[in-house]
This record gives C-alpha cells, sequence and structure tokens, in this order.
C-alpha cells in the first residue's frame, strides 16, 4: 500500500473578536482532521502550513509537520507545487484546515482508495467548481499548473480542463460540501452526530443566543406544514432535498449563483432583487415583511452585499452573522443585523454556507433531536 503524504493549510485569522472566534473554530475542525487522518492506513504523513502559530503549535502538537511558511505575498499554486517539488511527493492529498469538519476515517479511507486503484492520473475532490480538498496521484503535474491556481476553489476544474485528470466528486453530503468560512458555517454543525470532539468541545461553548437560532430553524423542519425561507445562492437540489426529506413549506429566493467564479462580483455587476427591497424599503420593513411570510429564514447575505456595491470587511460580516451589532461599523449592515436579531422569527444570516453545504448539515442532524422523516405532503 502507498503511503499519501498530505498537506493542510490554514490561513490567518483577523483581529477582530468574530475573527478569532471563527478561527477557533476551524482549528478545532483541522485538529479533528488530524486525528481521523491518523487513523487512515493509506494517509502517510501530515504536514502543516499555517499562517498563525497557534494554529501550527495546535497542529504540530497533534502530530503534524510543520512546513515554514514564506515571508512574500502568498500564492496557493507556487505554494502547493513547492511544497510538492521539495518533498518529491508523487502522490498527495491536500485539505483547507477547516474544510472537512465532518470527514470519518471511513469516508477518508474510501477517497485515498480510489486513487490507490486507478492507473490513470487521477483526483478525487469534494466539489467540482469549488474545491476545497483533494487526493490525487501524478502529483508532479501541479508544477506546471501553479499559476493557474490562484487559489483551492479552482483545483478541480483546472486538472480536469488543463491537465486531462480524470476528476472524481465524492456524492453530495454534508461531509463533501461543509466548509467552514462563516460564523454560521460553524453553528450549523453544532448538532451534527459526526463532529468530531475537538469542534463539539468548541460548539459547546459557542454564543448561545446563536445556537438558539438553529435549534429553532431545526424544530420548524421538524414541524409539519411550518414555513421555511431560503435566500441567497441556493440550488435546486438541496429545494429537492429539503421537500423529500421534511414536512414544511419552502419560500427560496435564489439570486447570483456564481457570482465569484463567473466573475461577476470582480466586475460589479451582481444585481438582486431581493437587495433592492433591502435598499428601498429599508432593513427593518423588509425584516418585518419576510417575518410575515415565514417561520424561519436562511440568509447568505453576501449577495445583498455585493449589489450594494461596498464589501463590509470580515470583522463586520462575521459579527453581523454572530449578532454582535456593537462590533459592526459598516452602518447599513449595523442597521441590517440590528433589524435581523431583533426579529421575532429566527433568521441565520451567513455566506453562501447557510443555503448550501449547512442545509446538508441540518438534514442530517434531524435524527439527533428525534425526527423520523416520513413522506412530505406539502407542496412548494
Amino acid at each position: 500500500m502507498n503511503m499519501v503524504p498530505v498537506i493542510i493549510m490554514l490561513s490567518p485569522a483577523g483581529p477582530s473578536e468574530a475573527e478569532s472566534w471563527v478561527a477557533e473554530g476551524r482549528r478545532a475542525s483541522a485538529c479533528d482532521l488530524m486525528h481521523r487522518l491518523s487513523g487512515v492506513p493509506s494517509a502517510g504523513d501530515i504536514f502543516v502550513l499555517a499562517a498563525d502559530s497557534i494554529d501550527r503549535d495546535a497542529l504540530v502538537e497533534a502530530g503534524a509537520v510543520p512546513l515554514p511558511t514564506s515571508s512574500g505575498q502568498f500564492h496557493f499554486g507556487q505554494t502547493l507545487a513547492g511544497i510538492v517539488d521539495e518533498k518529491g511527493f508523487r502522490q498527495t492529498a491536500y485539505f483547507g484546515g477547516a474544510s472537512a469538519p465532518l470527514m470519518t476515517e471511513s469516508m477518508l479511507q474510501d477517497v485515498f482508495d480510489r486513487i490507490e486503484n486507478s492507473d490513470r492520473p487521477t483526483a478525487v475532490v469534494n466539489n467540482y467548481h469549488s474545491t476545497d480538498w483533494m487526493v490525487l496521484n501524478q502529483a508532479e503535474v501541479l508544477h506546471q499548473l501553479q499559476h493557474r491556481l490562484t487559489n483551492d476553489n479552482s483545483l478541480g476544474w483546472v486538472l480536469d480542463h488543463d491537465a486531462g485528470f480524470d476528476v472524481q466528486v465524492v456524492p453530495p453530503s454534508a461531509a463533501s460540501q461543509v466548509d467552514i468560512d462563516t460564523p454560521g458555517d460553524l453553528l450549523m454543525l453544532h448538532r451534527h452526530p459526526s463532529l468530531g470532539s475537538e469542534l463539539k468541545k468548541f460548539l459547546e461553548s459557542a454564543p448561545a443566543t446563536c445556537l438558539d437560532v438553529v435549534d429553532h430553524i431545526l424544530e420548524i423542519m421538524c414541524t409539519p406544514a411550518s414555513s421555511l425561507t431560503l435566500i441567497g445562492r441556493t440550488s435546486p437540489q438541496l429545494w429537492k432535498m429539503l421537500n423529500q426529506q421534511t414536512q414544511i413549506w419552502i419560500r427560496s429566493f435564489a439570486e447570483e449563483r456564481g457570482m465569484i467564479a463567473s466573475g461577476r462580483f470582480d466586475r460589479g455587476e451582481v444585481r438582486s432583487l431581493i437587495g433592492e427591497m433591502v435598499e428601498d424599503w429599508g432593513p427593518q420593513r423588509f425584516i418585518e415583511y419576510i417575518a410575515s411570510l415565514s417561520n424561519g429564514v436562511l440568509w447568505d447575505t453576501r449577495v445583498w452585499m455585493a449589489h450594494r456595491g461596498k464589501w463590509p470587511s470580515t470583522a463586520d460580516r462575521f459579527a453581523a452573522d454572530l449578532g454582535w451589532v456593537d462590533q459592526i461599523r459598516d452602518e447599513p449592515l449595523k442597521k441590517l443585523a440590528h433589524s435581523v436579531h431583533q426579529c421575532d422569527i429566527p433568521i441565520l444570516m451567513g455566506g453562501h454556507g447557510v443555503v448550501a453545504g449547512g442545509i446538508y448539515a441540518l438534514l442530517e442532524s434531524l435524527e439527533t433531536v428525534g425526527y423520523q422523516p416520513s413522506r412530505n405532503e406539502c407542496q412548494s
């Protein structure tokens, strides 16, 4: 059996309280991943590249080999290819530090087995269009692709289109789709049965008001004829799954899927009907109206932010997601967050994950709160 070396990368934390909180959750997730990879027979040495010493030290204590950080500007492709070239890796696995919080040892072994059993250039990824982790053979190909890989999201696409790899995508589930980018991504995991010990411990001390919002959303999903509203970059597949696995009514306002990948965000071309309503009516009236239509809301607010044209800081975005209104400097976002967190219904704000991977996590958490799925007689 070939042992596949693993590279884990962790990005720097920001200085604010909300950013530090998310970074702590990501670190807990990375430590859980370390423990699980240590139990995978095909996984070799685990190397960690961490921007912050606290992350590096935690993973080294768990058994990782530290990699030196560069003082220059970080470029994902050049960094990954440089590690592979220097170490002479013929195969490798790459994971963003918070990209696989729910991957179990058996799931990880299945992924490594696909590479072991392949006799052609092959990569296994969690997501073709927005890759967060991958395992591949013939790793030397990364050298010629490095300038095409400005971030990890493009790994699957570039390996397929530029290198002719057989890119295999694992079936969609919470394990393959959840990547911790925002506070909402963390909060939506807290009832999931596959949480690792470190992340479970971290979430036990999460802000109680935030966990209550998630629990109320779960309660809605368990209550026949309740209504849940999805706003943002959600997909018809998730709407279908909600219909199949619950007995609730669903309103879906799907807008601007692919706004990052298509370049619309960078070109300032994002347009949102919901965003226009928030701007025209004002946050309070909009929230009151949405609350009159639904028992709860999952809202990818980044579409509204992009539509507005002024992108708030990470600190402000995360503080808004957590309801820490006093810490928000962006005035329109502060007003929206205030209206949301004063609302009588649960509204969970976040990025793409709250209407994507987070929904998988909630659906897979229903059994832990005593819900027994049955045939859905509601129509959406």
